[in-house]
């Protein structure tokens, strides 16, 4: 691969979280609380790696006020997303949540990602994007990137592979494990 193509990964944590926590079901080997930046390194390999946008949701707040498991997931969900600022070359992008209890849906956050996307396509701040979704909600921002000549990488998870977006990739990859790694400064939470 060539090491100058400046690469930038998009990563959708909401659609990422929810396949990786259906794999533990079955193999609980797989990391939840993962390191996004080891992620974008792994997949950008020896290309450049410009940028790492983690999309993701604050815990909802009625949490707090929850059983005390429903507060321990609300405090490692802060704790966690606070690691994840701190990492260096990684944009930490919060979406809302809008509705009831047990009725909450995401707002904003995929809207953030491909806007951020496309724009950064736009502004030529990177070569290759790298989709970590497989949500087909993403079609568009990858049709219009691409009229900025990038090329779209995704990586997906098994079985799950959006038919809106699988041909619409240059390059698609199945997720694995070993991508996923807990690193160092998130070994307390």
């Amino acid at each position: 691969m060539d090491n100058t193509k400046r690469v930038a990964v998009f990563i959708d944590n909401s659609n990422v979280f929810h396949y990786i926590y259906d794999i533990r079901k079955s193999d609980r080997s797989w990391v939840c609380l993962y390191n996004p930046l080891i992620l974008g390194q792994k997949l950008a390999g020896n290309r450049n790696l410009v940028y790492v946008g983690f999309y993701c949701v604050r815990p909802p707040s009625y949490l707090l006020g929850g059983n005390p498991e429903e507060r321990r997931r609300h405090n490692i969900t802060q704790k966690y997303y606070g690691e994840i600022e701190k990492l260096p070359n990684v944009s930490i992008k919060f979406g809302d949540l809008k509705g009831t209890k047990g009725q909450l849906q995401e707002k904003n956050l995929d809207t953030q990602l491909a806007t951020d996307m496309v724009t950064m396509a736009a502004l030529d701040k990177y070569d290759v994007a790298i989709l970590v979704s497989n949500d087909g909600d993403y079609k568009s921002a990858i049709e219009n990137t691409k009229l900025f000549n990038k090329k779209i990488e995704n990586l997906f998870f098994r079985g799950s592979l959006s038919m809106a977006i699988d041909g619409k990739c240059d390059i698609k990859r199945r997720a694995r494990r070993s991508f996923f790694v807990k690193s160092d400064s998130l070994d307390g939470i």
